[in-house]
């Protein structure tokens, strides 16, 4: 009977090892949809018991909410992508023509402005050398960069498209995998094992909020100071900040962009002052509100939060944003465990 046993456990390992080999090229979609039906589950239950739905009507109903607000924000971007690629396409043909003027502020540069000058006089503005200038220059890693985004890009599409499949399953039988799931999780490992799951979905849930709503609210605000500075299209260069800033070290790049153009623009004093402001709210927001909200939401100190997020993505790339601080909140419960019992 034991020798049954034996052999009966590994057939269940080998078969989960060779299902996991089959799919593992659709895991990230499986763990995204996984990390999105925690973390808005509470409101599927709300919506499913105010609206008094089946499961599969609510299920419908909330992954077509969910693929909205992924899809709407995307398919936009990459309109807004296309105008602005036809507009710097019109400026380069222009610029070929006409050259590329000297900005106001270069001269402005301590020690170095009228040298700089003097070179962008030379190799930019005129038509002829800036044309020699454009054709010495090797334009290969262009081609390149394009043909890894298309690849990258459709990638991510798949992705969503099976992560939004996977998500409306979910919905439907999430009451019924997860009672099983629990079920399955007592039954091998008792009480503990199961603690450690609700902590493990908390940790996922309080991260998404502290993610997400702050990220948010970083747009929010340094969005402001792209109003104020008179930036165009303030409003969705404030929502992709946003969107951005719930990538460590993402949100940068794009306030540094707009604080250049500002400066090529000639407005030195507003450039400096977006930069400036929008390094004072990720500081905050990404080293205080984040961790706090993350932390008291599962009593992990302020250290580990911060190694979770930033381990999480440097190892698994934008889904460990997630995993990282659940997995880190049930390494000190852990901890908390055998030091209580070795006490």
């Amino acid at each position: 009977m034991q020798t049954q046993n034996r052999l009966q456990q590994y057939l269940s390992l080998i078969l989960l090892a060779c299902a996991a080999w089959l799919i593992h090229g659709f895991i990230p979609a499986l763990l995204w949809a996984v990390v999105i039906a925690i973390s808005t589950w509470p409101l599927r239950v709300i919506f499913s018991r105010k609206s008094k739905l089946q499961d599969t009507g609510t299920a419908i109903i909330m992954t077509s909410g969910v693929a909205i607000l992924l899809f709407l924000p995307i398919v936009y971007a990459l309109i807004l992508a296309a105008s602005d690629l036809g507009a710097i396409t019109n400026w380069i043909v222009s610029s070929q023509k006409t050259g590329i003027p000297i900005p106001a502020w270069l001269h402005l540069i301590p020690k170095l402005g009228d040298q700089a000058a003097l070179w962008w006089t030379a190799n930019l503005s005129d038509p002829e050398s800036l044309s020699t200038f454009m054709g010495s220059a090797d334009t290969s890693w262009v081609k390149s960069l394009i043909q890894q985004l298309g690849s990258q890009a459709t990638h991510r599409l798949i992705t969503l498209v099976f992560t939004i499949v996977t998500l409306f399953f979910l919905y439907k039988q999430g009451n019924e995998l997860s009672g099983k799931g629990l079920a399955l999780i007592h039954k091998m490992t008792g009480d503990t094992g199961k603690r450690y799951a609700l902590q493990a979905a908390t940790a996922i849930r309080a991260t998404v909020n502290g993610v997400v709503l702050v990220g948010l609210l970083e747009g929010l605000v340094i969005g402001t100071s792209y109003w104020f500075a008179d930036v165009p299209h303030a409003a969705i260069l404030g929502l992709s900040t946003g969107a951005l800033a719930m990538i460590p070290f993402a949100a940068p790049l794009l306030f540094t962009g707009v604080a250049i153009f500002l400066l090529i623009q000639g407005h030195l004093a507003a450039a400096t002052s977006v930069f400036i402001f929008g390094l004072l709210v990720l500081s905050i927001g990404d080293h205080v509100v984040r961790p706090k909200i993350i932390g008291n939401a599962v009593e992990l100190p302020f250290l580990w939060v911060l190694f979770g997020i930033l381990g999480g993505v440097e190892v698994l790339g934008l889904i460990g944003l997630f995993l990282g601080p659940a997995l880190m909140a049930l390494v000190v419960m852990l901890w908390n465990d055998i030091t209580e019992r070795t006490n």
